[in-house]
Formats: structure tokens, sequence, C-alpha cells
């Protein structure tokens, strides 16, 4: 049997990957910080654990809009009240939430006001570097900061911001991981017109007149991909068609700039997404071949919360925490040390026998747990490492074909491994 450890399982996954994710409470520290964009001052927030050190540090790259730095969202009016009536009337601010959580795991996090947010009236001649692009600068910025570890530079898009981060790192040589959430492949225009005339559909709208103002949508990118528009060619939600050229020759090419920057890279699809919905996730896997890591998380909407709860859901923040330890991408405030440090298991993919070694751990107790991917207990043992050369072996012939992860507790840290049994 050939075992194919698609990550994309649903919630049978993330109970699991929640269960094995551990976090540290400590306090944070958050600074008022302003960097430099194309002649404009970009605000932001940098937020890091208490404490010294170098940290791994995040740069949250925002969806589409005039987005805040906590991706505010006022849930008020009628398309709320028909797509989402139980969050009718919250207030949800998931780039703060997701912020906050990923630094309680260790990580620093610098999250921004968008341009167009900070200067609706005021941004001057618009291009697409400086409307798309300030994330390039704040990597720029964080780099001087003696707080960051700047081996360890890790990007995340929401939404439109997913399309834009392999575009960047494809530039550079500073950035270490990529992390996709709700990130669509089908261009903007074509995701903005299904969700227009799925709004019309679903909540009693005009589909007619929803149906033009879409087909003049489509007819403008149209020309743009065409190459023939020209300076009398009118802007486009209030961005010049010179800007969209630029835009449409790099989103359009979204899966290419992936694969061609060749980093670890984590796509997170969500089960509820109205604005980008999960088949987005599957043109992805289809078509991306740098990583094999597509998780989707059920029953969460696009703002990263479940449909009836404006709460924040940690799945996801848990998920980018175990992902990145994974990529042996550590958080700086963290004893733990990598599972390679405790333990290595050898065949993997294994048919029966497992041997476990664990070196230079002479008299440390420890207990093994093997799970299923639902988190069923299939094998629970305690043993002491009896020499500093350690190995045992474990007989698994019981086990069924799949993915597994075992999970050694020692020394008061606990570490996990993916096995796969053939």
């Amino acid at each position: 049997m050939t075992f194919s450890y698609n990550q994309r399982l649903g919630s049978i996954c993330f109970l699991l990957l929640f269960l094995f994710t551990w976090k540290f409470s400590n306090a944070q520290q958050s600074f008022e910080i302003t960097f430099n964009h194309d002649g404009k001052n970009v605000l932001g927030t940098f937020t890091k654990p208490n404490g010294t050190g170098r940290f791994p540090t995040i740069i949250i790259n925002s969806g589409s809009g005039a987005n805040d730095r906590n991706g505010t969202i006022a849930m008020e009016g009628g398309n709320v009240a028909c797509l989402y009536p139980d969050l009718l009337g919250d207030t949800l601010r998931p780039y703060k939430d997701l912020s906050d959580a990923l630094v309680d795991s260790g990580y620093a996090v610098l999250r921004y006001d968008k341009l167009e947010y900070s200067y609706p009236t005021s941004l001057g001649a618009i291009t697409f570097h400086k409307l798309w692009l300030p994330v390039e600068s704040a990597i720029n910025y964080i780099k001087t900061r003696t707080d960051v570890d700047t081996s360890n530079i890790i990007l995340i898009g929401h939404s439109e911001g997913s399309s834009l981060i392999p575009y960047i790192a494809k530039g550079r040589s500073d950035v270490k991981a990529l992390i996709s959430i709700a990130g669509p492949r089908t261009p903007l225009d074509s995701i903005l017109a299904y969700q227009l005339n799925s709004i019309a559909q679903l909540c009693g709208g005009d589909t007619a007149q929803t149906q033009a103002q879409t087909d003049q949508i489509l007819n403008y990118f149209t020309i743009i991909r065409n190459g023939t528009w020209n300076a009398s060619t009118p802007a486009l939600f209030g961005i010049p068609a010179s800007a969209w050229e630029e835009y449409v020759n790099v989103v359009d090419s979204v899966s290419i700039h992936y694969n061609t920057v060749n980093l670890p890279t984590l796509f997170l699809g969500l089960g509820l997404d109205f604005n980008v919905p999960p088949s987005e996730l599957t043109r992805f896997e289809n078509e991306i071949t740098c990583t094999n890591d597509f998780w989707s998380i059920p029953d969460l909407i696009h703002y990263m919360t479940p449909i009836n709860n404006p709460q924040f859901s940690e799945t996801i923040s848990d998920t980018i925490v175990y992902w990145l330890r994974q990529q042996n991408i550590s958080a700086g405030i963290t004893s733990t040390k990598q599972a390679s440090d405790y333990f290595t298991c050898y065949p993997n993919p294994f048919q029966s026998a497992l041997n476990i070694s664990i070196p230079n751990k002479k008299g440390s107790a420890y207990t093994l747990i093997v799970r299923s991917m639902i988190g069923e207990e299939f094998y629970k043992s305690s043993d002491i490492v009896e020499s500093n050369g350690y190995v045992k072996t474990f007989d698994f012939e019981f086990l069924p074909e799949g993915l597994y992860f075992m999970e050694l507790t020692m020394d008061g840290n606990r570490n996990v491994k993916k096995l796969i049994k053939k």
C-alpha cells in the first residue's frame, strides 16, 4: 500500500494537532512602531514574548481592503445578517488575536495598518509597489531590531495577502518560511464575481444588476490582461490600470511563485469560508510542488472564527506553531528541544518493528504514546533510559496501515514525530 499523508483531513487532524501543541503562558511586550514605505509612514505594532533574546519573527500580510493592523471588521449590515446571523453586532479582530496566540507560543509578530487605511484621502500616486508590497519594507525594518532572529523570518499571508508573499520572498534571501491562510488561487476578478453573485442569490439581492456589475469587472480585467488599456482607461476601485496590470502579472502566477521560491510552505484552508471557498485549497494542492502541507480546518469562516462564535479559533495558531516546530523554527522562549534531540524513530515508514533511539539521556524516565489521526491511543508505555546509547525495539504489527503520531515525554518536555505504517 502506498500511503499518502495529505494533511487536508479535516477536524480529525486538527483535533490531534490541538492535543499535541503546547504553549507557554508568558507576558507580552508590545511596541508601537513606524517604518517608511515609498515615502509614507506605515504604522504598526511589534509584539514579542517577555524576556530577552532574539525571537523568530512573523509578519502578517493582510487581505484586501483598507485593513488596520488588527484586521478589525464590524459584523453589521444585511449581508452579515444573511450569511453570519449569529455574529451580527460583533466586532472581530482576527490579526490581533492571531498575533497574541503566536506570541504566547514564543514568536514575535509584526502587524501593521495598510496605507489605504492610514491615508484614505492622501495616499498620493498609487502604484502596485506602494499599495501591495509594504511587507517588503516591514522585513527591512525588523532586520534592524536586535530582538529579532533575522535567520527566522516568516511571512503569513491571509486571503489576498497569501497571493503576494511568494512573490516578495522570491526576490529575497531572508525569508525562512511561508504560511497561507485562506489564500485564493482563482484570480481576484473571478473570486470577486463569485462573491457578488453568490451574495445576491443567497441574500435576495438584485441578481440582474449584480451580474451586470460583475460583467463590468471581468471585462475590465480582460482589457488589463490583454494589454489593450491606455491612458484613458478609468481607474477601478480608485486604482489605475497601470497598477492593475502589475498586480495581475504577479497574482495570476501565484502557484508558479510558490514553486519557484521553494520555501517551506503551509497552506491552511477554512472549511466554511465564503470569501475564498475550500475548493481553492484543492486548486493549490493540484499545482504546488514545493510542499505537501495542505491542511483544511473545518467549521471556520474567512475571519478565522466559527460561524456562530466571534472567538478567534486557536486551532489556527496551534496548527501554525506545530508546523513551524516541524520545520525546526522553534520559539525563542522555550527550553523545549526539537524531537530529534531526544529521540529518533527508524525505519520510517515501517512495517512492524520500529526502533526508538534516545541518546545521552541515561537514567531519564520517559513515556511513549502512539496515537491515530483522531487522537485514539493505540499504545502507551513508560520506561527508563538504561544507557547513553539506548535503543529499544517495539513490535507494532497490530497497527493498521496509516499515519500515526508518536509522543515522547521526558525531562518535562513533550516531543512528537509522525510515523507511517505501511
